[in-house]
């Protein structure tokens, strides 16, 4: 078991199979493979179907998830309907709201219909004209890199003994560049 991680393979999936009919405990098969015993219950809990553990399935249903497209590429009434919103002023943030309220038969995050207007599909269609900013890219949301506020801030601990005696009234700024 090491700090990498990759995914299951059919093989693996049959192995799992094969210890598990064996009576074997997850601990066990995880043990026995060199995985995580929660890799294992995962595995058994995500892609088992009501007829129990089937390999060729489990490696299937694995596959389909990660070539699953977003709602708004896969229902085309939902993604009419968001077009014809933001054609007419929406933002996306009103749009799930309004969604949402009216418990429409599909709903969706307004995270989503950002991702759909900044994905290639999105993109193809122009969409990010519709909003406020009208940029073509998303950029950077987090951890931005920022500078110091002020340049030529002094340090708190720098400050003047006057300033720590509190025994005038004035500007602390101007007592302490005057240092």
């Amino acid at each position: 078991m090491g700090k990498g991680y990759s995914q299951l393979t059919l093989d693996e999936r049959i192995e799992i199979f094969r210890l598990q009919s064996e009576g074997r405990s997850h601990r066990e098969i995880g043990r026995m493979m060199g995985r995580h015993h929660t890799t294992i219950m995962r595995e058994l809990g995500r892609n088992s179907l009501r007829s129990g553990y089937k390999p060729a399935m489990a490696n299937h249903m694995a596959w389909a998830r990660c070539k699953r497209t977003s709602r708004l590429e896969r229902l085309r009434p939902l993604r009419d309907h968001v077009v014809d919103r933001l054609a007419m002023g929406w933002s996306p943030e009103q749009i799930a709201g309004r969604l949402r309220r009216e418990k429409a038969e599909h709903s969706i995050s307004h995270e989503s219909i950002y991702r759909f207007i900044f994905s290639k599909a999105g993109r193809a269609l122009k969409l990010h004209r519709y909003l406020a900013r009208r940029k073509a890219k998303r950029g950077l949301r987090y951890f931005k890199a920022r500078g110091h506020a002020v340049p030529s801030a002094m340090s708190i601990v720098n400050r003047p003994q006057a300033i720590e005696e509190r025994k005038e009234f004035g500007n602390i700024v101007s007592a302490c560049r005057s240092r």
